[in-house]
Formats: C-alpha cells, structure tokens, sequence
C-alpha cells in the first residue's frame, strides 16, 4: 500500500510542476513578442459587443469600466426591449447623454430554444467593424491591452483572453472563484504551449468580423447552449484557429447559496465531460486528467492510511497554491488571501464531487429557469419544462 501511495505521490508532485513551468514558459514567451507598430491592432477599427441583462449587482461597476475607458472604440450593447432595470442602469451610466461611440440596440427576448447570447449577436452583426471583441457584461479588460495585439494573427485566428474571478459577497462565490482561479491560467496556458487549444474563454474573444459574417457561423451555432466552444469548433472547421494570448479579463459573480453553486459546478463539467470526449489526447490526459485522478486517489488513500499521508498531501496542496499565486499576481496583478487557500484546497478536495453530479442524468440540465434535456449541445423538443424553484 506505502508503495502505491509513493507513487501516486510522485506523479501528483512531478504533473503538477511540469505544468507550473509550462504555464510560466508560454507566458513569458507571449509578453515578450514583439509586435511590428505597423501590425498594432488601432480601436479605431474595432467593435465591442457586450450581451446586457440585469440581474446582477456588479454589471453597472463592470458596463461603466468600459464605456469610460474605450477610447475610439464601439460599443455596442444589446438589451432586451422589456428589461427596464438595464436600461435605466445604461441611463445611470451615460447621464442620458451617451457618447457618440455607444449604441444601444434593443432585441425581442430570444425564442426558448436559442442560446439568448448567440441571438444578440446576431442582431448585431451587420453593425460591426473590421474586428469584434466579444465581452460578457460581467467582465472588463483593458482596453490597451487590445492594442497589443497583432493584427495578422486575426487574419487566420480567434485570440481569446484568460479569465480571473474578483472576490465575491459570500463562501459560493468564493469557491467558484477559488475553483476557476486555480485551474484556468493551467489549462489554457498548458493547451496552448503544446498548441492544443479548441476552445476559447467565452467572456472576451476578438476576431476579424468579414469571415465570421461570410460563413455565417454564428448562424450555426445559435441553438447551441455552449456557445463558446460551438463557436470555437465551427471556426476550427472553416479554418479559423484559436490563439490564447495572456489578456486578463476580470469578473464578478454571484451565487446567491449552495444549490446555486451545485447546479453551476454540475453546469459546467457536464459540458466539460462532453469537450472532454469530442478532443481528449495525450495533453489533456498528462495535465488535467491524471493529476486529478491522482490527487483525488492520494487523498483518499491519506485519509485511509495514514494522517501523516494526509499532512503530506496538505503540504503539497500548499505549495501548488503559492506557485499559482506567484503566476496569478505577475498575469492579473492581483493579491490572493488565506482565504483563497483554504478554499482551494477544499475546491481540489471536492472536485471529484462536481464530476459525479455531472456524470448523474448528464443529458439534463437547468436552462434558462427550467429543467432541460440536451443532446449533442442543443436542447431536445421533448423537455419537461418544469419550473426550477432554485
């Protein structure tokens, strides 16, 4: 058994220190690219779409970062024509005196079996100019960050940003953030050091727009609820890669209690689980994949054996966060708190959990307030509509 345990100890310890230096290499080696001025991408040239809906105490602080700081940017905010509470935030925001480079454009609620994101977008298109940032309403980057980014690569690219989580109002929000901070900079940065990425953060994406249009992928996808990856895999189909570049892009959420969070985290790795079976390869197998599975069985075996196993596994748990912590600072510029090791090691410590939910009814999800069934990524006809009371 001690045996057995050394071992799971020794790839645990060696995955997870392989995947620090790659992660640390594919950083370094994006922020010192050298971009010719000529190839700088100018604001001038670019469209911000960001999907508006109310609901969410964060999306006036968020809405009013980038109006004020997108310069010669367009900003198009898409609302739906009866949300009264969003409209009257946007009028908070603008003074009812918006600037010159703000629309605002109004859409009919999206039928039920459309994705409500997709369908806003597509309201939009023919309003867009030469490149198009997508950004949720929850979420903001700098605007001078977009200036570094080459132009040529969204020639034959979509360039996608890395996510982080700002401290939430309760403990859900925290695990949520303690779970994507201490995962996203690895599983990005790692796919796309071995050139692997086939999806993209779905929060802020940039692309050139007379492509997208002409091929009319959005128009593809728009019954797809994983609107992110849908759209990252018809692009792949018709040429058009996924570039992960190190733009932070920073959001707020809120999960109001634990049925919130459960039915969030059982979300996200049912769509997980299927990203998983359609591109599993050696990547995803060495560095998300086997350091779970190890880690989990570790633990396990600790709690078992042994209470120094345990303290051993604590210890490691420790170190990995420090190593996150020095990354999440030099890419976000952000201080994690004690706070946010506990939680992460509970989150690693649960995560075997969130993947038996979703292995649980798989085909059924909670979808725009309701209970649905999806198959391949689409909602079927024969749901049961009834009212989620969550």
């Amino acid at each position: 058994m001690i045996y057995f345990i050394f071992i799971l100890l020794m790839i645990y310890a060696v995955i997870l220190l392989l995947r620090f230096i790659f992660t640390f290499t594919y950083y370094k080696r994006e922020k010192e690219r050298n971009i010719k001025e000529e190839n700088r991408l100018s604001l001038k040239e670019v469209t911000i779409f960001q999907p508006v809906l109310s609901g969410d105490s964060y999306l006036k602080e968020k809405l009013s970062i980038i109006y004020n700081t997108a310069k010669e940017a367009e900003l198009i905010w898409a609302v739906d024509e009866d949300d009264n509470e969003a409209e009257k935030i946007i009028n908070e925001i603008t003074g009812n005196n918006p600037k010159k480079n703000l629309r605002v454009i109004k859409c009919s609620r999206a039928p039920f079996y459309e994705n409500p994101k997709v369908y806003k977008i597509i309201q939009t298109e023919k309003l867009w100019r030469k490149y198009v940032v997508i950004l949720d309403d929850d979420t903001a980057v700098n605007t001078e960050e977009l200036e570094n980014i080459d132009k040529k690569l969204l020639e034959t690219s979509i360039i996608t940003g890395i996510p982080y989580y700002l401290k939430a109002g309760n403990i859900w929000g925290d695990m949520v953030r303690a779970y994507v901070n201490s995962n996203s900079v690895y599983n990005y940065f790692t796919s796309a050091f071995f050139s692997g990425n086939r999806t993209i953060n779905g929060m802020f994406y940039i692309f050139k727009s007379e492509k997208v249009i002409s091929l009319k992928l959005y128009q593809k996808i728009r019954q797809k609820l994983c609107d992110d990856y849908e759209f990252a895999k018809i692009a792949a189909e018709n040429g058009i890669k996924v570039y992960q570049s190190v733009i932070p892009c920073k959001l707020n959420t809120e999960i109001k209690d634990l049925r919130t969070f459960l039915k969030l985290m059982r979300r996200w790795h049912v769509f997980a689980n299927h990203y998983i079976k359609e591109n599993l390869d050696m990547g995803i197998f060495i560095f998300s994949i086997i350091p779970f599975i190890s880690g989990s069985l570790f633990f396990i075996c600790s709690l078992i054996y042994s209470y120094k196993i345990f303290l051993i596994y604590i210890g490691i748990s420790i170190l990995n966060f420090f190593a996150g912590k020095i990354l999440r600072k030099r890419i976000f510029c952000e201080n994690d708190r004690i706070k946010d090791m506990v939680l992460e090691i509970i989150s690693g410590i649960v995560q075997i959990l969130y993947w038996i939910l979703a292995l649980i009814r798989p085909s059924k999800i909670i979808w725009r307030g309701k209970s649905v069934k999806i198959k391949d990524g689409i909602i079927e006809v024969s749901f049961d509509g009834k009212e989620d009371k969550g």
